[in-house]
C-alpha cells in the first residue's frame, strides 16, 4: 500500500543520512532528489575514504533506491567508469582515479562520462545512454571558434541592437569581407591584430599597422592589406590600443565557465580565475608593434621571452613585483600568472570598481552564450539523445 512505502526502515535510513553528509554528494532539484558528484581537487593528495571511494560501487551497495538509479547496471562489477578520447588530460585523470573511478578503453562503450579533446560526430551522440555524459555539445564550435564566435555575435547585434552586444572590437574574418577589412584599414590609421580562426596558444598571431609595419630584419615598410595571406581563414580584429595595464604590463583573464544545459540556458561560473601576464612593458608605438612578449600574454609565447631571466633578477634585487615564479602558494599576486581575486585586490587598491568590472564580464560571459544558444540547442535536438548527456 502506498502509505507503507513512507515507512522507512532503520538502517535505509540510516544510509540516506550518511549520504545527505556525503563530501562529494550535492542534492539538487526542487525535491533535492537529483544526486551530484562533487570533485575535490584535494583528492589528489588525501586518504579520505569517503572522498577516494565516491567511484567504487561496493561504497553504494546499501544506499537509497533514487542514488541507486543514477549507476547503471554493469556497476556490479565496475566503478563508475571513464574514457579520455584524442587527448592527454592528466589533471582530469588523476581526479577521477583518486575519486575512484574506474578508466575504460577509448573504443569501450561501458563509461559513464567521455572526456574527449575533440568534437563527437553525430552517431556517436545517437547512442550516447541517459546515464553517459561527454564534455562537448553538438555544434559548440559555434562558441569556441574565432569566426563563429564573431559571426553570432554580430547576428545579435543585427536582431537586438548593436549597442546591447556590443562586446568585441570591430572585426573582419578573411578572405570573405576582404574588401569591407581593406576599406576600413586604409580610412582608419591604428594597429590591427590578425588571428587563425581555430588556433590556440598564441600560435599564428600578430600585428599590423597601416602606419607601416616593422619586419624580422627591423626594415620599416607601409603595410599593405594586400600582403596578409588568405589562404586560409583568418580573422582580423581592431587592435585595443589602451588596454588595461598592472605595473605597465598588458593582462588578460582567463576564466572557466561551465554550461550543463542549452535549453533552458544554464551557466556556472568559477568563482576563481587566473590572470595571465606579458613579459614586456606595455608600449603603443608602432616601432614595438612586432614584440609578441609586449603584446601578446599567451604563457605557450612567454616562457619563451629572453627577458624573462633578466626580469627574474630584477625581481629578487629590485623586488619589483611582476614577472617571475614564486614556489610559495599562498602567494597570489607574484609572476606573469596571478589568481583572479589577487587581481582583483590590486584593482580595488587601485580604486577601481571590481564589482562592476565582475558584473559586465559576468554580461559579456552571457551574451557570448546567448549567441550560440540556437544552433547548439538545435543541434542538441537533433543529435543528443538525453538532455543531460552533454556539458561543456
Amino acid at each position: 500500500m502506498p502509505a507503507a512505502r513512507e515507512q522507512k526502515d532503520e538502517s535505509e535510513s540510516s544510509s540516506e543520512d550518511e549520504l545527505e553528509k556525503h563530501p562529494c554528494i550535492a542534492w539538487s532539484g526542487v525535491s533535492k532528489r537529483i544526486p551530484v558528484l562533487l570533485f575535490c581537487a584535494e583528492a589528489i593528495v588525501s586518504k579520505d575514504v569517503a572522498i577516494r571511494s565516491v567511484g567504487v560501487t561496493s561504497f553504494y551497495n546499501s544506499v537509497s533506491d533514487r542514488f541507486f538509479l543514477f549507476l547503471f547496471s554493469f556497476l556490479e562489477k565496475y566503478n563508475l567508469a571513464f574514457k579520455i578520447v584524442r587527448t592527454e588530460s592528466r589533471l582530469v585523470r588523476g581526479i577521477l582515479v583518486n575519486h575512484g573511478f574506474h578508466e575504460v578503453h577509448p573504443n569501450s562503450n561501458d563509461f559513464n562520462l567521455m572526456w574527449t579533446g575533440s568534437h563527437l560526430k553525430p552517431y556517436l551522440m545517437r547512442s550516447l545512454q541517459d546515464f553517459q555524459k561527454v564534455n562537448h555539445f553538438p555544434r559548440s564550435y559555434e562558441l569556441t571558434r574565432k569566426d563563429r564566435l564573431y559571426k553570432n555575435i554580430q547576428r545579435m547585434q543585427q536582431t537586438h541592437g548593436f549597442q546591447n552586444f556590443h562586446i568585441v572590437p570591430q572585426t573582419f574574418v578573411l578572405p570573405a569581407e576582404y574588401q569591407e577589412f581593406s576599406s576600413s584599414f586604409s580610412k582608419d590609421k591604428g594597429a590591427w591584430i590578425i588571428k587563425p580562426v581555430a588556433s590556440s596558444r598564441g600560435r599564428g598571431i600578430y600585428l599590423i599597422s597601416n602606419f607601416f609595419s616593422v619586419l624580422l630584419d627591423n626594415t620599416c615598410l607601409v603595410f599593405q592589406p594586400s600582403q596578409i595571406p588568405l589562404d586560409e581563414n583568418i580573422l582580423v580584429s581592431r587592435y585595443i590600443s589602451n588596454p588595461l595595464l598592472i605595473d605597465s604590463f598588458k593582462f588578460d583573464v582567463r576564466l572557466y565557465v561551465l554550461v550543463t544545459s542549452y535549453d533552458p540556458v544554464l551557466i556556472y561560473l568559477y568563482e576563481e580565475g587566473l590572470a595571465r601576464f606579458a613579459t614586456v612593458k606595455y608600449d603603443h608605438a608602432t616601432a614595438n608593434i612586432k614584440n609578441q612578449f609586449m603584446h601578446l600574454t599567451n604563457y605557450s609565447v612567454n616562457k619563451k621571452s629572453s627577458d624573462y631571466v633578466s626580469i627574474v633578477l630584477a625581481v629578487l634585487s629590485l623586488r619589483v613585483s611582476l614577472p617571475f615564479s614564486c614556489d610559495d602558494p599562498e602567494v597570489e599576486d607574484y609572476g606573469n600568472k596571478w589568481s583572479m581575486s589577487a587581481m582583483l585586490r590590486y584593482l580595488r587598491q587601485e580604486g577601481k570598481d571590481t564589482t562592476l568590472l565582475m558584473g559586465q564580464i559576468e554580461d559579456l560571459i552571457i551574451k557570448a552564450v546567448l549567441s550560440a544558444e540556437i544552433h547548439i540547442a538545435t543541434a542538441c535536438k537533433m543529435f543528443v539523445p538525453h538532455r543531460c548527456n552533454c556539458f561543456g
